[in-house]
């Protein structure tokens, strides 16, 4: 089950927003939180505007703890599964006593009295305290996505939305860190859904006939993942409607490069059909 991000009592509030409305959740509010975290691309903390003082070494196993306690879903997290992610050859009590120890450390390093709730053995970071990028562009990710389903997204909608989308996603779920078995799971969701819009919104722009619009988008997801020959064919499918043949062409040998070179494949049927129409008009 996906976990939901919303602030406590703030569901209803949203629940009334139209679909640009809610671009106001991303980085326009993220100001407003005593706490800020960038996630998305790299790693930064923001505690009232500030990076914390304090030395990188000192720093490590706290930012450790709250990259994990972020990609566990960030509320109701056990204590155990967080141990058990950061100390996973500690033998009896002593990954509990560590992760006791570091969770002292981490709530020094924010210094926010309710930045972090544990209750139970759960451990919540309180969201009406702290903005987190990755949980900002999901909930607008999927504002959008449930607009464009049920058919009520209007133009200003997915520009807005796209806009805050792109302003918040620079990337994969902690960039270029190594990555965990605990953050693969969010790391791969956000890249999945995240590619998900840019299928989505490139669709929606060339049925509105703004081929230009999903060019821009297109681009994007071909920044994001190369080997998705899908948006070269759709970038190809823009460029033929507005009649730019030799940038369609150029396309198809960028996306002909890319497979060939890490796969040893050729562009399939779709994609040849289409660079006969840019060679050969009819």
């Amino acid at each position: 089950m996906e976990t939901q991000f919303h602030a406590p009592g703030k569901d209803a509030a949203l629940a009334r927003k139209t679909p640009a409305e809610h671009r106001h959740v991303g980085v326009d509010v993220a100001g407003n939180f005593p706490v800020r975290i960038y996630a998305l691309g790299r790693f930064t903390l923001l505690v009232q505007d500030s990076a914390p003082r304090a030395s990188r070494k000192s720093q490590h196993k706290p930012l450790e703890l709250l990259k994990a306690l972020i990609a566990l879903g960030g509320r109701d997290v056990s204590i155990e599964g967080l141990a058990h992610a950061l100390w996973p050859d500690a033998e009896g009590d002593k990954a509990l006593v560590a992760f006791d120890t570091t969770l002292h450390r981490l709530r020094r390093l924010l210094g926010i009295p309710g930045a972090l709730i544990l209750t139970g053995r759960k451990l919540t970071l309180n969201a009406n305290q702290c903005w987190v990028d990755c949980w900002a562009v999901e909930r607008i990710m999927r504002t959008l996505d449930s607009a464009l389903k049920e058919h009520r997204a209007t133009e200003a909608d997915v520009a807005a939305l796209g806009e805050s989308i792109e302003n918040l996603y620079h990337g994969m779920f902690l960039g270029t860190d190594t990555p965990t078995a605990w953050s693969l799971s969010l790391r791969e969701r956000l890249r999945s859904r995240y590619l998900r819009y840019i299928t989505n919104a490139g669709r929606f722009w060339e049925t509105a006939g703004q081929h230009a619009h999903a060019i821009d988008i297109y681009r994007k997801g071909i920044e994001t993942d190369n080997l998705m020959e899908h948006f070269y064919q759709r970038l190809m499918h823009c460029h033929l409607q507005l009649d730019q043949r030799a940038e369609a062409l150029s396309v198809y040998y960028r996306c002909e490069r890319v497979l060939s070179r890490l796969h040893g494949i050729r562009p399939n049927q779709i994609t040849e059909t289409l660079r006969i129409r840019a060679q050969f008009p009819s």
